[in-house]
């Protein structure tokens, strides 16, 4: 079982200044939602400045960018003892589903990193790392505030990526919420 960073922050700019995390899909909050599709008894570390009502941490200063929230993330797991580390952003709520297909994948390429693809894009949260070389990575990285998290993945020695689904679809605008929703309504 991994150890998950969940990417909870952010200003939500795009999304007229909301937190992302307590947007409701469906009558229930992406962070509870995404919560919800993680292992069970999971070592998890959410990372918002927001008060969610659970436990959580924040990357210091405040709105560092994603990488600052990996780091922050992966110093509360420190004292976990798993093998691997999940990453997964709250605005793409259903991405732990791919979290099967990403073990599998990490374990048969014996790749650093194995990350889900968009559209011929690397998803870098959508991830998952084998902990060591997170570690490393993040340390390669120094000081991780304002730093691109695409810059991250690019120290891992070795990255395996494999085709996403749906569940690696991200809500970064209204639109695309109202949308989203809209899709919901329509499944019913």
């Amino acid at each position: 079982m991994p150890g998950v960073i969940v990417l909870a922050g952010g200003r939500g700019t795009r999304m007229g200044g909301v937190d992302k995390a307590s947007i409701t899909l469906a009558g229930e909050r992406l962070i509870d939602r995404l919560l919800r599709q993680l292992p069970y008894d999971a070592p998890v570390a959410v990372v918002s400045p927001y008060h969610l009502g659970m436990p959580q941490v924040c990357e210091k200063p405040l709105f560092g960018g994603p990488a600052a929230g990996i780091a922050a993330g992966h110093a509360a797991l420190v004292g976990s003892s798993e093998s691997t580390t999940a990453i997964f952003a709250v605005d793409a709520p259903d991405s732990p589903q791919m979290l099967p297909a990403l073990e599998v994948a990490l374990a048969s390429s014996g790749a650093d990193v194995a990350v889900a693809t968009l559209d011929g894009l690397s998803q870098p949260l959508c991830a998952l790392w084998r902990t060591e070389s997170l570690a490393r990575a993040l340390n390669e990285l120094g000081n991780p505030r304002n730093k691109s998290v695409m810059r991250l993945l690019g120290l891992a020695k070795n990255i395996t990526e494999i085709e996403g689904t749906a569940a690696v679809h991200d809500i970064d605008t209204l639109d695309e919420l109202r949308e989203r929703r809209e899709r919901r309504a329509i499944q019913r």
